[in-house]
């Protein structure tokens, strides 16, 4: 089981890794839903319950996210009973003080989301990121570590990629 989730969690890896290189919050939900999927996959197998737990919300968030648009009141109340459900599980899925990372870093990761922002998603995935590395470092997710590290690169990527050209 453990080798499963471990090529699942390098599938999810890949796909990530393409996420950061869209331009539009539906692309960008679209492909890291599926990488979500993977990596919940990928969590269940490696028995990270707080990270499974927490990310088939993510993927419920992501589908709400994706048929809302930011700037309206429902997508705020959805950010925010999505956070609230993702403390809730975190809490019941409790691995000790390590599932603090993950579930502080997807809480913000929804609130960032829910902004529509790419380019302040692409910033904050610097913060949050690097948060899920040290609980994927925890658990031993070879997946999730080269994940979380191709994220962070990709989002720098990104973030040059996609700036505004200053005038001088």
């Amino acid at each position: 089981m453990e080798i499963l989730g471990q090529i699942i969690g390098i599938i999810a890896t890949g796909i990530t890794a393409l996420s950061y290189q869209t331009n539009t919050k539906k692309s960008l939900l679209i492909v890291q839903t599926s990488a979500t999927v993977c990596t919940c996959l990928s969590y269940l197998f490696l028995e990270a319950s707080s990270g499974f737990a927490l990310n088939i919300v993510c993927i419920l968030r992501n589908l709400c996210f994706y048929f809302q648009k930011e700037g309206k009141k429902p997508i705020y109340i959805s950010t925010a009973v999505i956070s609230m459900i993702m403390a809730y599980l975190g809490m019941i899925s409790w691995q000790g003080l390590i599932s603090l990372f993950i579930i502080l870093a997807l809480i913000l990761n929804t609130f960032f989301l829910s902004l529509g922002k790419p380019q302040i998603l692409r910033y904050s995935i610097l913060m949050t990121s690097t948060m899920v590395m040290v609980y994927n470092i925890y658990i031993f997710s070879i997946g999730g570590i080269v994940n979380e590290s191709i994220a962070i690169v990709s989002s720098v990527i990104g973030i040059l990629r996609f700036r505004k050209a200053r005038r001088f």
